[in-house]
């Protein structure tokens, strides 16, 4: 069974960042397209075909690699 993660993190100040003025482009995280590239906060779909995670084993995959500000179920 797939389960499904909206997982949502926390990159370092930008300071090219204006959220008057956002940037279109490739999400710094996920590289797909994002309606705010130089901004803090980034949503990705974590897809597990397996159904064998959830979402603390979830948060903690990518609290290593990002500061994970949170993680919801879809």
């Amino acid at each position: 069974m797939t389960t499904m993660f909206m997982v949502t993190v926390k990159l370092p100040k930008n300071p090219e960042h204006n959220p008057r003025d956002k940037k279109t482009g490739p999400c710094p995280v996920s590289g797909q397209p994002c309606t705010d590239v130089t901004g803090e906060h980034h949503t990705f779909l974590f897809v597990d075909q397996e159904g064998s995670w959830d979402v603390e084993g979830v948060r903690e995959l990518y609290e290593g690699i990002y500061h994970v500000t949170r993680v919801e179920s879809v």
